[in-house]
């Protein structure tokens, strides 16, 4: 019995040093396989030291190359580790001379127990460099975005802020959105091993890997030109209290965008302080349904298929009814006979769905998708969205044809801006149609410019078809509603819009159409040689002139006379 006792014991003995030794080589695995990388990180925290060095943004700057858009303020967050401060009152001491904060309030701050103690936010790095190498305080340097002018082209440059996360900044909405990638560069590292007081060591695992700061941008906005504009969509929103307004001009020989004014606007240096987000979005890009000045491109259609010519007449009795819908001229009169051109220079309604009719329905869609509309011109630029054209594409019946003939006129498709100043390129430059851009040229770090050349899109129609289509929005400005936007000595084409708006263009959940109206302006000048075009928009002002010949058209005069001016365009007959 005492030796089967024994044996028990022994047995009992050697199976916890079997399960002990278990435990053990399970926890070994844990450590060393499973937690492999968990401790590895944290003895390298320990023993290594990596401090991110940021990449410069890219600064942006207006044509000339000289006046900033955007740019950079270096700064940095100063903060104190206690447990690493070596001379507490010459930390103390030196840290109020550089920051300018007194000696007693900085010495109640440090004798806090916290391991991390912030001192100041946002100081300037000019400061900061007295003060980096005392042992216990620590830098977090960073770039502070800066917008030298202010709310000025705010719409167009975007801002640079926190992402969805909360937790990095990149570039948001504009050029800084869209061009983010190029702007921000690569941030760089310094890693070291260091000892137990964190002090670096030489060790064959330093490493550095130098930033890559990101790349200048030229952008084709003339700030002469962006000033002025930005004055006058001013004065249109304080005017008419739309809910925005916007002025656009473009070279239609290159597409280069020279001004993209809007109003309200924001400060991007202050843009968390906007509760209202939808400022932040550019209304040049988005789309809207562009009334009567799509009738010049109608027009243009139809004399290309030759079913008319500037002279070819109809009588318009100031109702047409189509599929059992009646469409009206917007002064709801008849005006008998008229020719083609007269029906642009008093935007007839009948007389668009006129030429519609001899076009075609088959051709009337093939010509609209070839200039352009139904899908982005992809400019460069943050935020574009295509508009709609399915009411055309797709009509509720083949029997039906009133989707086009409201097409013609502009009414029940949609288009951004940019869509139509890129459109109308094509009859102010000979029928070819080029593509709108902002970025003139691409500064990299390395010293390459990378320059933005102008790409043509289309043929879209014949020289004579575009000169026809031209003399006609010119005898518009002339002789009919764009008479206000003259300028003596000039030919100037131009096409005045009053469109009605759906109730869910303003926000409102119901379908139809409201009394509220979207009023637009479109010109290009000299009309025979075209040095730019111009697209002024105003989303259902509130009082004032019912149409855009009486509240538009006068701005584009004043316009249209400082371009002539600013660009040097002599007045011919």
């Amino acid at each position: 019995m005492k030796k089967d006792h024994s044996d028990f014991r022994l047995y009992l003995l050697f199976s916890f040093f079997i399960l002990l030794g278990a435990v053990i080589l399970g926890r070994l695995f844990y450590l060393q396989v499973k937690d492999y990388k968990k401790y590895k990180t944290l003895a390298e925290s320990q023993h290594i030291k990596e401090k991110k060095i940021y990449a410069k943004r890219g600064k942006v700057f207006f044509s000339d190359e000289a006046t900033l858009l955007a740019e950079n303020q270096g700064v940095a967050n100063v903060a104190v580790a206690p447990r690493e401060i070596k001379n507490r009152q010459e930390l103390i001491s030196k840290l109020s001379l550089a920051l300018s904060i007194s000696e007693s309030s900085l010495s109640s701050k440090i004798k806090s127990n916290d391991p991390w103690i912030i001192i100041k936010n946002k100081v300037s790095l000019s400061k900061t460099e007295k003060i980096e190498d005392i042992p216990g305080v620590h830098l977090e340097p960073y770039f502070n975005r800066f917008y030298p002018q202010g709310e000025i082209a705010s719409s167009l440059i975007g801002f640079y802020g926190f992402d969805q996360t909360g937790k990095k900044k990149v570039g948001q909405y504009g050029i800084e959105g869209y061009h983010e990638k190029q702007l921000a560069g690569k941030d760089g590292f310094r890693r070291g091993v260091v000892d137990a007081n964190q002090d670096p060591i030489f060790s064959v695992q330093n490493q550095v890997k130098d930033p890559v700061d990101g790349s200048d941008l030229i952008l084709t906005i003339d700030s002469n030109i962006q000033f002025f504009l930005e004055n006058k969509a001013k004065e249109l929103f304080e005017k008419y209290k739309p809910d925005n307004a916007t002025i656009i001009v473009m070279s239609p020989k290159t597409g280069e965008i020279l001004g993209m004014a809007s109003s309200p606007n924001f400060d991007p240096n202050n843009y968390q302080k906007e509760k209202d987000v939808s400022v932040f979005k550019n209304p040049a890009v988005l789309p809207f349904e562009p009334g009567s000045i799509f009738k010049p491109l109608t027009a243009s259609i139809a004399l290309e298929e030759k079913v008319v010519t500037p002279d070819t007449k109809y009588v318009d009795k100031g109702v047409l009814k189509i599929s059992g819908f009646a469409i009206k001229n917007s002064d709801l009169k008849a005006h008998g006979t008229k020719t083609m051109t007269q029906v642009i220079e008093f935007s007839l309604n009948t007389g668009a769905v006129f030429m519609q009719q001899k076009i075609g329905r088959t051709k009337f869609v093939q010509y609209v998708k070839k200039f352009g509309f139904g899908k982005k011109t992809n400019i460069d630029f943050y935020g574009e969205e295509a508009g709609d054209i399915e009411n055309i594409l797709h009509p509720r019946s083949n029997a039906k044809l009133i989707e086009c003939a409201n097409a013609s006129f502009g009414q029940g498709i949609t288009a951004n801006p940019v869509q139509i100043l890129m459109a109308f390129s094509a009859i102010a430059n000979e029928g070819e149609m080029v593509k709108p851009h902002i970025v003139k040229k691409i500064i990299h770090q390395n010293g390459k410019v990378e320059e933005i050349k102008t790409k043509k899109v289309r043929k879209v129609i014949s020289p004579e078809s575009a000169s026809r289509t031209s003399a006609m929005m010119v005898s518009a400005v002339k002789n009919g509603y764009g008479k206000k936007a003259a300028v003596k000595g000039y030919l100037i084409a131009g096409k005045t819009g009053t469109a009605q708006a759906s109730y869910s263009y303003f926000g409102i959940q119901k379908s139809g159409y409201s009394s509220r109206t979207i009023q637009s302006f479109i010109n290009f000048a000299p009309a025979f040689k075209s040095e730019f075009i111009l697209l002024i928009k105003m989303d259902g002002p509130r009082g004032g002139p019912r149409f855009s010949s009486d509240s538009l058209a006068p701005v584009a005069k004043e316009i249209n006379q400082y371009l002539f001016n600013y660009l040097g365009i002599p007045p011919k007959d």
